[in-house]
């Protein structure tokens, strides 16, 4: 190979991983702000579980972000009402699937939920846990927040 053949090949190189890098720079940082409001219920013949209320959910471009969840919580006869931020980390494994860490739990003054409820019914949501989400924008661009199972967020403008 000639010296010359040699310095175009670097210098294509060279070119390709500089626009490589331009576009990455480029690329707008995910940032994400949904609120809505859920039921979600959990019917097993031993015992029921269901919570009613609301939530928000923010992606910060930073990796970090929270969810709010306000409302009630039924379980077999008894009722609680639930208010907490849980703070969480995340990172985009590929495509549409996102993997959130839970950092921290803050309830709030009125938050009466007696530890151990939602770790029995709702996985994912205690300290240290680790959840994949996918996020999906429509054609009308709404954004899809699901498990693997089923949508449970959709936001719209």
């Amino acid at each position: 190979m000639t010296r010359k053949k040699m310095a175009l090949i670097i210098a294509f190189n060279l070119i390709l991983a500089v626009v490589a890098l331009l576009w990455y720079r480029h690329t707008p940082p995910f940032s994400l702000v949904c609120q809505g409001n859920i039921t979600f219920s959990d019917l097993r013949a031993t015992s029921s579980f269901r919570f009613e209320g609301g939530v928000t959910l923010r992606f910060h471009t930073d990796g970090t972000g929270y969810f709010t969840l306000n409302g009630d919580v039924f379980n077999d006869q008894h009722q609680w009402q639930v208010s907490r931020q849980e703070t969480f980390s995340w990172q985009k494994m590929q495509n549409s699937l996102y993997e959130i860490t839970i950092l921290k739990i803050e309830k709030f003054g009125h938050d009466e939920l007696p530890a151990g409820i939602f770790e029995k019914y709702i996985a994912g949501l205690t300290l240290g846990k680790k959840r994949l989400i996918t996020l999906e924008r429509t054609p009308e661009d709404a954004m899809v927040i699901s498990n693997f199972y089923s949508p449970l967020l959709i936001c719209a403008d």
